[in-house]
């Protein structure tokens, strides 16, 4: 049911109930042999099933036993991830055995504590090893705008907070119903159930109130053109097929002025050589630019002269071409977080038989700062833009810095085509919806091959590009209105101004749900001895 809870199987409401089992289990029976050994391999599986499109890759890798060695990096982080799950679980069993014998007060506090305790397993798994936080259990719920609007304050983490919540809260219930069924109605009622539902229904109340239904007004944007090139990973890096590259390019951009569109933009990446540090991919694309007289917003590559040797550093990049005023090559994007074996290789000294995936000689350089981008200059209420290149969409801090620094929206410049046609490109997206609600600024994206669309500060996708089967893989091009919601224009949603506070707070449950049961553990067990 974990697994289920995602993209792209998207059964949300398993989420609501996918703890219960084990709490159940926890509640009625008794401890086995092997239960860490077997909640780790639950988990492993469990992950392995949704990052099973990783494998995908190292298929373009020229190395030998390239299929193997993804593989082999799936099964590594599915580990990882399961130790994580696993260790909450553990907890969770532990905490409803102990239940049997607390108070009521004691239980509340486990519930929440237990809460807590899946907050800051989150938070950690997106700092740890380089940080990982893929499908937080907050993004089950990317479609359900009505719970997702707490993200404004709390994070995602307050979604998975209420999640786990009613997990433990719906547990109690059957336990004490079960437990009680002989009693009085008065034994059979759960504090820890309606703990749980006025969480749930106070949240949702909060989505109601706040969830954009009125729009409050909207600030017209300019017509954006979703290049979607579906570049294969082998076409883009073999020098014969340079031609073929940009003539996609420039037929899929010229319709997209005949679309009547006013910003074309191209995805992570998309052209064969750097635009910063290859004049004749700088003059190629800024005539482009010049023959459709449209601006584009583009992920690129840049290549930096080093100044104190004869080297160079690459960087992952965000540009905007004017038809007037060229590339501006001083003032562009550079990627802060990096992927590891994608664009640098950890502990390189040690692992000398590993390659990159990008074929570029050396690793990348990372960005220091968020350079929000002025798109005031070459379109009408382009405003200022915040990037986020690859994945760097999954890290809540650095679309939160983005607004800090300025921000109207958020543009994510990725390339799913590693991964194959598979479930990774929609789980990846459904981190973005998040991006949206927590810093109450739109979210565009544009893939290789998908997923491109946009999505409101509410958490509704406004635009998605589809084909007529309803696929998101594919080669095209479509055009949307893009505006902003009035209200929240120059202002900061709560999360953005104090960031991860919920956190903080999850561990503070966490360290007083610990404190009541061990004291009245100790006062069980001195009540026991003592006798009657």
């Amino acid at each position: 049911m974990f697994a289920l809870s995602f993209p792209p199987f998207d059964l949300p409401e398993a989420a609501y109930v996918f703890a219960v089992p084990l709490l159940l289990y926890g509640l009625f029976g008794r401890p086995a042999k092997r239960e860490g050994l077997q909640l780790l391999a639950a988990g492993w599986l469990s992950w392995l099933v949704l990052i099973v499109w990783l494998r995908n890759c190292t298929l373009a890798l020229d190395m030998p036993l390239a299929g193997a060695f993804g593989w082999f990096i799936t099964l590594a982080l599915a580990l990882i991830l399961a130790a994580f799950w696993s260790a909450w679980c553990l907890a969770a069993l532990k905490a409803a055995r102990l239940a049997r014998t607390q108070p009521v007060i004691s239980r509340l506090f486990m519930m929440l504590g237990m809460a807590g305790l899946w907050v800051v397993l989150e938070w950690l798994r997106g700092w740890l090893f380089t940080g990982f936080p893929w499908l937080p259990l907050s993004t089950s719920q990317w479609q359900r705008p009505l719970l997702l609007q707490i993200a404004s304050l709390t994070g995602g983490y307050g979604i998975s907070f209420v999640l786990v919540c009613f997990n433990f809260g719906l547990s109690f219930y059957i336990f004490t119903l079960w437990h009680n069924r002989k009693a009085s109605w008065l034994k059979r009622l759960s504090p820890e159930f309606y703990l749980a539902l006025a969480v749930l229904l106070a949240s949702i109340s909060f989505g109601l109130q706040t969830g954009g239904t009125t729009q409050r007004g909207r600030i017209e944007g300019p017509r954006l053109a979703f290049i979607q090139p579906d570049i294969d990973i082998d076409q883009k890096w073999d020098s014969e097929r340079v031609g073929q590259t940009l003539d996609i390019l420039e037929d899929l951009s010229t319709y997209a002025e005949y679309l009547g569109a006013d910003l074309v933009l191209w995805p992570e990446s998309p052209t064969p050589l750097p635009v910063k540090g290859s004049p004749s991919m700088q003059r190629w694309v800024e005539n482009l630019s010049r023959k459709l007289q449209l601006p584009i917003l583009m992920g690129n590559v840049a290549r930096e002269e080093l100044e104190d040797s004869d080297g160079h550093q690459w960087y992952n990049a965000v540009f905007v071409v004017g038809p007037d005023s060229g590339v501006d090559l001083d003032s562009y994007y550079a990627k802060r977080h990096l992927v590891p074996f994608g664009e640098y290789v950890p502990l390189a000294g040690w692992l000398p038989f590993i390659r990159k995936f990008v074929p570029i000689e050396g690793d990348f350089g990372h960005g220091l700062s968020p350079r929000v981008l002025d798109l005031s200059g070459v379109v009408e209420n382009g405003g200022q833009v915040g990037n986020l290149i690859c994945y760097e969409d999954i890290f809540p801090s650095l679309a939160r810095a983005n607004v800090r620094s300025g921000a109207d929206w958020h543009y994510v410049a990725t390339n799913n085509a590693w991964f194959g046609e598979e479930g990774g490109a929609w789980q990846h997206a459904a981190h973005s919806v998040l991006r949206a609600v927590e810093t109450r600024r739109p979210v565009v994206r544009c893939g290789n091959a998908g997923w491109s669309g946009w999505i409101d500060e509410f958490g509704h996708i406004r635009h998605n590009l589809l084909d007529k089967q309803g696929s998101i893989y594919f080669q095209g091009v479509d055009t949307a209105r893009f505006t902003r919601n009035a209200w929240w224009a120059g202002r900061l949603s709560p999360y953005v101004r104090y960031g991860d506070w919920f956190v903080w707070t999850s561990a503070g449950l966490v360290m007083v749900a610990a404190l009541l049961v061990r004291w009245y553990s100790r006062r069980h067990r001195a009540a026991a001895a003592t006798g009657p």
